[in-house]
């Protein structure tokens, strides 16, 4: 494109590209020019449909789908869970290229269904995992696709006042033992660490649940006495976010039915699961 802009797809001056992390099931990689970083993007894989979405420097957050289309594209519709929109494109011959808008972009965060209908290009797509890849997207574009700068400069993410009627969360800097384990969610499976924490007034335990290479969420759980928990997330280095009150069969804990609304926003469309043995 020029002028320090690049298409996350098919773009001739990006010359390499590099796998970063993997996350909910997205792969997010980074693509560089002969000159040096170009952009990151997060691509899923499914039958019958290739999509990623990433951005550059710019930053304009860009769509692609894998379809054999060249040129401008019919004006066409943006739907997310029912909410339209009317949105071009242009095709490489590869792929479909789209530019959303930033209220766009975020109701893809928050959604649950997507369709793209521009004339003969016509996907529909399950949404899943998209609150947490734009996340590790950000940072990709923040350590310039390079995950090795990720992991030197990664720090615990700092504790947060919480909002609303979100109860007061365990500070995860004042650690005390610390184990190995094995922990699973819906998208991933990995060696994980769990340090004890000082629990707040009236529950029983508190512990951080985390990947050390950062590939993966880190999780405060804070424990009362009928094994309900207080449970906070964080993605990479962002500030914790309050997920709500879980229950456990045991092994694993998930989210309780009724939230508060602020939670229900927090916990978006992802499947929450958290298993640790």
């Amino acid at each position: 494109m020029g002028d320090d802009s690049f298409n996350i797809v098919d773009d001739p001056e990006v010359t390499q590209g590099d796998f970063y992390a993997e996350v909910r099931g997205w792969n997010v990689f980074s693509g560089s020019t002969d000159q040096g970083f170009a952009f990151c993007a997060a691509e899923m894989e499914l039958p019958g449909l290739t999509w990623r979405f990433g951005y550059d420097a710019s930053p304009q957050w860009q769509i692609a789908v894998k379809h054999r289309f060249s040129g401008e594209t019919p004006y066409g519709t943006f739907d997310v869970d029912g909410h339209k929109s009317g949105i071009s494109g242009w095709g490489s011959g590869e792929w479909v290229i789209l530019w959303p808008h930033k209220g766009e972009y975020n109701a893809i965060a928050s959604g649950n269904r997507m369709e793209i209908h521009l004339g003969e290009i016509w996907y529909e797509m399950q949404l899943k995992g998209t609150s947490a890849a734009p996340l590790k997207v950000q940072e990709c574009v923040a350590n310039r696709g390079n995950p090795e700068r990720a992991m030197a400069s990664a720090q615990p993410p700092a504790p947060v006042r919480s909002a609303g009627g979100a109860p007061r969360m365990p500070d995860p800097n004042r650690r005390g033992e610390e184990f190995v384990g094995n922990c699973q969610t819906d998208y991933a499976s990995y060696r994980c660490m769990a340090a004890t924490l000082t629990p707040t007034v009236g529950n029983a335990k508190a512990e951080l649940i985390y990947d050390a290479f950062g590939s993966e969420p880190n999780y405060i759980i804070q424990t009362d006495k009928n094994d309900i928990s207080e449970v906070w997330v964080s993605f990479g280095s962002d500030p914790y976010k309050y997920m709500g009150r879980w229950n456990t069969d045991g092994r694993c804990r998930g989210p309780l039915q009724n939230q508060d609304p602020q939670v229900v926003a927090n916990l978006g469309h992802d499947s929450w699961k958290l298993c640790v043995e």
